[in-house]
């Protein structure tokens, strides 16, 4: 006997018809239908599911994980320089892992000196978003590499990313670009992601939660395909390549959701050889931002756990004053940080490999998303939405 079997061993197992027949009863006739919630036209979530309802006892999503630890991120608005690397070192010294500074304007060499001033960078990862028009993420990053030379930094041990999307921000998308970077990272510095798969665009409600997946993983396939028709292997591709996915407040819904984009992205790894896991960069959707200070801050909590137990790499927390499109203040830095803090310090979220294998409810959910998501996705491979 396990000790599993041990620790249940006074409780009689019990039939999905003997449970059905209890909850009937307490619905006094009530049909128990009536309870079922209709997320898309095409998925139906029961009130009740059981084991019965799977086909075999569901296995944690490991990948290539040894737990479920993620990055704390935070946002850093770079208007003024100096304000920018006074606001990231008071975010480090509070126990930020992942700043993303969000520029508002191309950074000179000099200003990427600026901003980065007293920050160990071997100790962080370091990601950057070009938040303008005419973006030449290129040069931000041959800035960053020659302070990293500057500095007699390991560049080998230099994580982080950058926001580039040839495919979202370019009519004539600079693939060759990508490509030069790829291959100086996978030679020179192998844990930075030099693009991503911007999914923000695709996301509308958790009631397009399907399509929203298909269009992810359609837009990384691409990605793939392109890449790799430019000499690079697909490891290599996935290696440096980050997907950045918003979040609504739809609870379980978002956990499925992102368990359900690590199952597809490992299905489309597949054709180009093992499966492997999608790096996420989460973060929570504006629209889901209210007026009210005080419900962002509780909400925060139950949206930070959807992204964690879904499978976070990276997780951004909004401030609270968000959407009165007013500037983030240490208050709201510092309560958006320790929501992060009291999941891993508190919760110990980060220890367990898949929080939500085994729940019935979170499995079908995002067996039934990711069923919906490839369907979706062949259709769009069919009639070539991406090329």
């Amino acid at each position: 006997m396990t000790e599993q079997d041990h620790l249940f061993s006074e409780f009689a197992p019990t039939t999905k018809a003997e449970w059905l027949a209890k909850v009937e009863k307490d619905l006094k006739g009530k049909p128990l239908e009536e309870l079922s919630w209709q997320l898309e036209e095409k998925i139906t979530l029961a009130p009740f599911y059981h084991p019965e309802d799977l086909e075999w006892p569901p296995a944690p999503l490991q990948g290539q994980r040894q737990d479920n630890n993620w990055e704390v991120g935070e946002y850093i608005d770079v208007e003024d320089v100096k304000a920018a690397n006074a606001e990231v070192l008071e975010g480090l010294q509070a126990g930020v892992q992942a700043p993303l500074f969000r520029l508002r304007r191309p950074l000179s060499a000099q200003h990427m000196e600026q901003l980065l001033e007293g920050v160990e960078l071997s100790f962080i990862s370091t990601n950057f978003g070009e938040n303008y028009t005419d973006k030449v993420p290129w040069e931000a990053f041959r800035h960053f590499v020659s302070l990293l030379e500057k500095r007699g930094a390991d560049k080998k041990t230099i994580r982080g990313s950058i926001d580039f999307d040839p495919l979202l921000d370019w009519s004539h998308p600079p693939i060759d670009k990508l490509a030069e970077l790829i291959r100086y990272c996978r030679d020179s510095m192998p844990l930075f992601r030099p693009f991503q798969v911007n999914a923000h665009r695709f996301h509308s409600g958790p009631d397009d939660s399907s399509l929203e997946l298909a269009y992810t993983i359609a837009k990384g396939s691409e990605y793939l395909a392109r890449l790799t028709g430019q000499g690079l292997s697909a490891a290599t591709v996935n290696a440096h390549l980050q997907f950045s996915v918003a979040i609504s407040k739809s609870y379980f819904v978002e956990i499925a959701k992102l368990r359900a984009l690590r199952l597809l992205w490992a299905n489309v790894m597949k054709a180009y050889g093992p499966p492997q896991a999608p790096f996420l960069a989460v973060h929570f959707a504006k629209e889901t931002q209210d007026e009210d200070a005080n419900m962002n801050m509780i909400r925060a909590s139950t949206q930070a756990m959807s992204a964690v137990i879904g499978g976070a790499d990276r997780l951004y927390v909004l401030p609270s004053n968000h959407a009165g499109q007013e500037p983030s203040t240490a208050f709201s830095r510092r309560i958006a940080r320790n929501v992060q803090h009291l999941l891993k310090m508190e919760s110990h979220l980060h220890r367990v490999i898949d929080p939500g294998a085994g729940s019935y409810y979170i499995e079908k959910l995002s067996e039934k998303l990711a069923e919906q998501a490839w369907g979706q996705f062949q259709e769009m491979e069919k009639r070539g939405e991406f090329m």
